[in-house]
């Protein structure tokens, strides 16, 4: 089958954040929400309250912002009931904008995205793969032996798949990612560019003054419905199994190592890191460039702040932060206390010449009784 060539892209303002082509009463019917005013009224595309133009669905819900609400170019507004009571522009009012405005996202997405379609003359198939209805693979994917690829996946161009791998159905692998051998990735992922799976963990040992490299030879298992960022790696077991639990979401350039376990609906951001046979559990959010030290255990439901160094294993429920991670109340105080340090010190400094001037008239008195 050879791939088909999308029709062009519909034309589109210059600025625009996403394209649609809807009215207020289309959008109302697809957030599950109610129209204040002209439900005719086109909608081409959404943006923010500042940015937004005529033709665009913008979202408010948060009062601190209202001021924007009454003065946006934007042609109607998601909101809440409570918000703007006497609005210039129509509205559509739901119970959660936050969430009835990413389902507008979602319907942008489909119109926006254009996935390839077909398998392109350039794709490179080894022996026994074996490909789901409607699976569309770009120019220059290589998939190698004995792989299995489900039902709707997308690989995008210049993917590489090494032999004995397993994509789920649905997943969209994104341009110039590396899927070494043995690696099964689920169902509805999402790989976004650049991201390299199953690359050898990082295992050295010292002989005789020279590192010799430790075999890798485990594997690499991502649950169903988990998406990772451009640039982030994923390495395999040195033995035994990687594993990304379901539903957890990888941000850009995070790097988890060999034999980690990471537990379902967890949520790692971006330039953080994760050392090697460290086992995280379910619901975890770990901040921004946080590291976790290797064969320790992060519980259920930890936070770990943003550029915490977690260097022991952490209690179910604790949020930690700072290096070493501690109670992330404890670290506020304590930076805190730090930023008071230069005044603590003028005051000791203040202390000890009182001090001595005290020192001296005692002494001078005691002379003078001598």
């Amino acid at each position: 089958m050879v791939a088909t060539i999308a029709p062009p892209a519909p034309a589109r303002r210059e600025g625009r954040i996403s394209y649609m082509d809807k009215s207020l009463a289309e959008i109302a019917e697809l957030v599950g929400g109610k129209v204040v005013g002209d439900a005719a009224v086109r909608i081409t595309g959404v943006n923010g309250l500042k940015q937004a133009k005529p033709g665009d669905l913008t979202f408010l819900d948060n009062p601190r912002y209202q001021p924007l609400g009454e003065t946006t170019r934007a042609s109607a507004i998601l909101t809440s009931p409570d918000m703007l009571p006497s609005a210039r522009i129509p509205l559509i009012h739901v119970n959660d904008p936050r969430q009835a405005f990413a389902m507008v996202l979602k319907a942008c997405e489909r119109e926006q995205v254009r996935h390839p379609s077909g398998i392109h003359p350039t794709a490179i198939l080894g022996q026994n793969v074996r490909l789901g209805n409607d699976v569309a693979l770009g120019a220059y994917v290589c998939v190698g032996d004995d792989c299995t690829i489900g039902d709707g996946a997308v690989l995008y161009a210049g993917v590489y798949v090494g032999h004995s791998c397993k994509i789920g159905e649905n997943t969209i692998i994104n341009p110039n990612v590396s899927i070494r051998e043995g690696v099964t990735v689920g169902a509805r992922c999402i790989i976004h560019t650049g991201v390299a799976l199953g690359s050898d963990g990082f295992g050295f040992v010292p002989i005789e003054g020279r590192q010799f490299k430790i075999p890798q030879v485990g594997n690499l298992i991502v649950g169903d419905d988990v998406e990772i960022g451009a640039n982030s790696a994923v390495d395999r077991a040195t033995f035994g199994t990687t594993v990304i639990g379901r539903g957890t979401k990888i941000d850009n350039l995070v790097q988890i190592g060999h034999n980690v376990q990471i537990g379902e609906d967890c949520v790692v951001s971006g330039m953080s890191g994760i050392a090697g046979s460290a086992v995280i559990g379910d619901h975890v959010t770990i901040a921004g460039q946080a590291g976790i030290n290797g064969h320790i255990v992060v519980g259920d439901g930890v936070t770990v702040g943003g550029r915490a160094g977690v260097t022991k294993s952490i209690e179910p429920g604790k949020i930690v932060s700072g290096f070493p991670a501690i109670d992330h109340d404890a670290d506020q105080r304590m930076q805190a206390g730090g930023r008071r340090v230069p005044e603590l010190l003028r005051r000791v400094r203040t202390l000890e010449r009182r001090i001595e001037e005290l020192e001296n008239r005692l002494h001078g008195q005691a002379a003078d009784d001598c």
